[in-house]
């Protein structure tokens, strides 16, 4: 499956293994239509239309859609774990001796549903996903259009123009092509499912990053302000010490208590005196304000690594700032997510700061990295190479390196898009080129690889 299905608008609710819990509710199943309502606090409200049947005592269900022979031909639905022979959403139940049991068939696996039907309404819930939630549905005679879906994506279309980093981009052949499968798709959308699977299977990720279409519960605003208070709910960022090595694993960029975990792992390495430090990046997909520290107890001066620009720069300038330029912009070093979406949405430019943290770590430092190091992570290593305090482990990250931000489309829908372009001063762009390293080995290998470094260096001194 390609990795664009898998993005932060990812429909985990059709990973569905489902269960019947009441066998007796199986007469008010067959042949009828649901309109399906899931409510989650990540990706909800979702609407659909769902057609559950009974043939030879298996229960059949896909949902009601006009955009399958659309869909199945977009880039996104190529790959071995996409099934949409039945529909987007389709799965089959088998009697058991406590109800029906059964597995999806399209176009996503392995999650858990148990559903009933308590006086002629369908309720339910999807277990096992960080896309938990509950789903109720009501019998519909018929299955008219739930929204006006091609009026939906008019008004997409005017937020992405006045909001999108550089508008030039959507003069490019891969958005006019996204943008007219979509419209093809939206003409004859019936539900949440058509736009929104038609969306994710339409893009490719070209001509730019952090791109996706979704719906929410909350407004544009809520969502972004929940990104300063964000917790991410575990350990994100831990240390251990191999001997004389502190070795520091961040899994994300994003939540405060990242932010507090890195903090108290460089005050345990500092504590442990420990002579090298190697900083595990691989797989970390970015997220906003953990790269601060990360990077702070690193450096022994104020470091301006880069700058980002957006819309309105790019509005009057065909060119890059000037180093003279760079130099009259007061530089930027909050720790706000949203302060800095609105700032540099305001400005059009802004140049970042990273200022010297205490303890501070002045050994050797080998920083791992593979595939799958983006967005902000990608902004802490540049930062960290531009540095000179470091050496890169691994293989190149993706070039993933825009600033997104959220705004409302309607009928709750929300476009996220990448608001500002991020240059390294001394490395130029870094989306769509990435970030390379010093030492090139297989992801895997990296670790092992960094161990050996370090305690060679640690011998030579």
């Amino acid at each position: 499956m390609k990795k664009n299905m898998l993005r932060g608008i990812s429909l985990c609710v059709l990973l569905l293994s489902s269960v019947l819990t009441n066998s007796a509710k199986a007469a008010e199943l067959d042949g009828t239509t649901w309109r399906v309502l899931l409510e989650t606090g990540s990706l909800g409200p979702i609407e659909f239309y769902l057609y559950i049947e009974e043939r030879d005592g298996v229960l059949h269900a896909h949902n009601k859609t006009a955009a399958l022979d659309l869909i199945r031909a977009l880039p996104g639905a190529e790959g071995s774990e996409v099934d949409l022979r039945d529909g987007l959403f389709s799965f089959e139940l088998k009697r058991e001796e406590q109800g029906y049991a059964g597995r999806l068939m399209a176009p996503w696996r392995n999650a858990d549903v148990v559903l009933e039907v308590v006086d002629g309404q369908l309720k339910g819930s999807l277990k096992g996903s960080w896309f938990a939630g509950d789903f109720t549905g009501t019998a519909a005679a018929a299955t008219p259009p739930l929204r006006d879906y091609a009026a939906i994506l008019d008004e997409f279309d005017v937020v992405v123009a006045d909001k999108l980093f550089q508008p030039k981009e959507l003069n490019a052949a891969t958005y006019k092509q996204f943008r007219q499968r979509l419209g093809a798709i939206a003409a004859v959308a019936k539900d949440d499912l058509d736009l929104l699977l038609g969306a994710d299977f339409s893009w490719t990720g070209e001509p730019f990053s952090h791109f996706q279409l979704r719906r929410f519960l909350a407004p544009s605003e809520e969502i972004i302000a929940h990104f300063d208070q964000m917790r991410v709910g575990y350990e994100a960022a831990r240390v251990e010490f191999d001997g004389a090595l502190a070795i520091l694993r961040v899994d994300t960029m994003m939540g405060n208590d990242t932010v507090e975990q890195i903090e108290a792992a460089y005050a345990a390495i500092d504590s442990a005196a420990s002579k090298a430090l190697i900083i595990d990046l691989r797989g970390n997909g970015g997220g906003a304000f953990a790269v601060k520290p990360l990077v702070g107890h690193v450096i022994d001066e104020p470091l301006y690594p880069g700058y980002f620009v957006a819309q309105k720069w790019n509005a009057v300038h065909d060119r890059q700032p000037t180093a003279q330029e760079l130099e009259a912009i007061a530089p930027w070093s909050g720790w706000s997510i949203s302060a800095f979406w609105r700032s540099i949405q305001d400005e059009g430019i802004m140049r970042l700061r990273f200022m010297p943290a205490e303890p501070n770590f002045d050994g050797p430092v080998y920083v791992l990295i593979d595939g799958a190091s983006a967005s902000a992570t990608e902004l802490a290593v540049d930062a960290l190479r531009s540095s000179g305090a470091v050496t890169l482990v691994g293989e190149k990250t993706p070039g993933q390196m825009l600033s997104q931000s959220f705004f409302d489309v309607a009928e709750g829908f929300v476009v996220t898009l990448p608001v500002a372009d991020y240059f390294s001063v001394q490395h130029g762009r870094i989306e769509g080129v990435g970030v390379g390293v010093d030492v090139r080995v297989k992801s895997e290998e990296a670790l092992d690889k960094a161990k050996e470094l370090a305690l060679k260096a640690l011998r030579q001194r």
